[in-house]
């Protein structure tokens, strides 16, 4: 039922002596319109944040996937004589690529665990780094501002934890949408009910109309209330 319909609806009311009817659906009709334009809403924001959670997943897997290919090219540089130098560089671009940079303590290159031959290496780096412990003061200040100077940059778990949260800001706004379409369906049956008793002129249909109505906005309340 479009507007004009509305209204010529609650102008027969008004003329039958109906006030309180037509009154009823010219209030109807209102909220109607307000439960309509916050549903379209909703239903356009959730499409749009459903198209940005698919995007952040799409990321993380691509991040993810180069992490492990990067680990996957140290696994095996490690392995020939000569290439510590080019897997532990490898092996530092997989950790970026899935923590971020700076990288986060405790974060590690995704393969890091399940290879043997990396965790090796890594043991062997640091033993090294022991034995030349001179230098360390120097070492760890050009390491600081190194890290003070590197733009930070996201990897694989940020972006996962920013898709997550996603997702449940996602599902919230599909149940706004749902309790906002529910709302529209109520207040229309509430007009519906205010038609058929200017029809059969019996106050029973006008005053479930009402019910109708108070149940429509109480179902938008509730879905504006959801977070």
């Amino acid at each position: 039922m479009d507007a004009h319909e509305i209204e010529e609806q609650a102008e027969h009311a008004h003329e039958g002596g109906q006030k309180a009817v037509g009154l009823t659906m010219a209030v109807t009709a209102v909220l109607l319109a307000i439960a309509t334009l916050l549903s379209h809403r909703a239903h356009t924001e959730e499409i749009l944040s459903l198209t940005q959670n698919v995007d952040d997943y799409a990321f993380y897997q691509a991040k993810h996937n180069r992490a492990y290919a990067f680990a996957l090219t140290a696994e095996t540089q490690a392995l020939l004589p000569g290439g510590t130098a080019a897997a532990l560089k490898n092996l530092s671009v997989s950790a970026v690529e899935e923590c971020g940079e700076p990288v986060p303590k405790g974060c590690v290159s995704p393969a890091l665990k399940k290879s043997a031959a990396l965790q090796q290496l890594l043991a062997e780096t640091k033993q090294d780094a022991g034995d030349k412990s001179e230098n360390k003061s120097e070492s760890k200040k050009k390491e600081e501002k190194s890290a003070k100077e590197t733009v930070a940059k996201e990897g694989a778990v940020q972006i996962l934890e920013r898709a997550t949260d996603g997702k449940k800001e996602t599902d919230v706004i599909e149940k706004k949408a749902t309790f906002y379409d529910g709302a529209e369906l109520f207040l229309e049956l509430s007009i519906v009910l205010c038609s058929v008793t200017l029809l059969s002129e019996n106050k029973l249909f006008w005053k479930l109309s009402l019910v109708s109505s108070l149940a429509g906005v109480a179902i938008a309340v509730w879905g504006l209330l959801l977070h």
